[in-house]
């Protein structure tokens, strides 16, 4: 590319190396990895498994750790898929809270949102913190955090509440 995006411009200003380029499906609209250029992208656990997709190449490059985390989007579980089928945390961030500017500013009307897969929900929450936020020329915005989402890592999570009734809805 001839130049940055802002949440490239984010990872790389919070210390991140761009290794290189994996793998990923056609158009990024399945969920396995097997580009016809390529060939299928292995399970770095079991080869005979898939490594999910559409962000497969970068799952299967966590996974094995040939890298510590790996940028990956999301519209239709391509993060969340690949995380599952690797063993990795993968989180779909509310949309708008990473941007897509200045390319873009929207993936399929509010859908796509851009984040990584990790080894550690750890690793997750520090990179959200250090690339959350709008962009120049984005339709809208998520709301800022209250307090980093790293803080988050270890927290209580207080009393779990499910709500539940014996009353028949008729």
């Amino acid at each position: 590319a001839a130049a940055d995006s802002e949440h490239v411009s984010r990872l790389k200003r919070a210390g991140l190396v761009v290794f290189g380029r994996t793998s990923t499906c056609e158009l990024g609209l399945s969920l396995t990895c097997e580009p016809q250029l390529y060939g299928a992208t292995k399970n770095p656990w079991d080869p005979t498994r898939i490594s999910g997709g559409s962000s497969g190449g970068a799952a299967a490059a966590t996974g094995a750790r040939i890298v510590p985390m790996a940028h990956a989007s999301d519209g239709f579980g391509s993060i969340r898929a690949p995380a599952a089928c690797c063993g990795l945390v993968g989180l779909k961030p509310t949309r708008a809270r990473n941007t897509m500017a200045p390319f873009t500013g929207e993936g399929l009307g509010g859908l796509s949102t851009e984040h990584a897969v990790t080894l550690t929900v750890r690793d997750c929450a520090a990179l959200l913190d250090a690339t959350a936020g709008p962009g120049p020329g984005d339709p809208y915005a998520a709301p800022a955090p209250a307090r980093p989402f790293l803080s988050e890592v270890g927290a209580p999570v207080g009393r779990l509440r499910i709500a539940w009734t014996l009353r028949s809805p008729n």
